[in-house]
């Protein structure tokens, strides 16, 4: 089986480590929520902040969300792994790193912009990924897609293809 996986706040426990810098970087202190919101809405200014991200390797220091470690190295070997991030291209050798240093196994790396990662995920039967519209899109081409809940993400879930799950080790259980 083929199975598509996003890596920030699924993999890598990226809204959490970085949200001080990212508040810094703003100006002001925003909920998580807010943050999501400024990502999506702001592409401008978050060239800027991706940038100084790069710079300063930030990425490379993120933590691993519990769980998906092991499981992604459980389904390595009997499954065709591709990971689909958003992050931008200017990111791939520090993100290839930070996969490497924390021994997450893959078959294929994508960058991709938000609700575009299907063109990506080609084939993939399954998709895990955090973001509710990228999931709504994805739904469509995949048999099924995983929704890692989080607090920007709690609108009702309309498509029956797209299952809300509770972190990595209800997930493990689903599959």
């Amino acid at each position: 089986m083929k199975i598509g996986i996003d890596i920030d706040n699924v993999i890598a426990n990226t809204l959490v480590d970085l949200a001080d810098r990212f508040n810094e970087y703003i100006g002001r202190e925003l909920s998580p929520v807010e943050v999501v919101e400024v990502m999506r809405k702001e592409k401008f200014r978050m060239w800027g902040y991706w940038f100084l991200t790069w710079r300063k390797g930030l990425l490379t220091k993120v933590s691993v969300i519990s769980g998906a470690r092991d499981t992604i190295r459980q389904w390595h070997g009997g499954h065709k792994i591709v990971l689909v991030t958003s992050r931008l291209r200017i990111l791939n050798r520090q993100t290839r790193f930070w996969l490497s240093e924390n021994g997450i196994p893959y078959h294929e790396l994508h960058h991709s912009k938000e609700t575009k990662k299907h063109l990506k995920a080609d084939g993939c039967e399954i998709f895990i990924e955090d973001n509710l519209e990228e999931c709504e899109v994805l739904a469509d081409h995949c048999r099924q897609v995983f929704l890692m809940d989080h607090p920007w993400n709690r609108r009702p879930i309309k498509n029956k293809n797209i299952v809300r799950v509770n972190g990595w080790s209800e997930l493990k259980g689903l599959l």
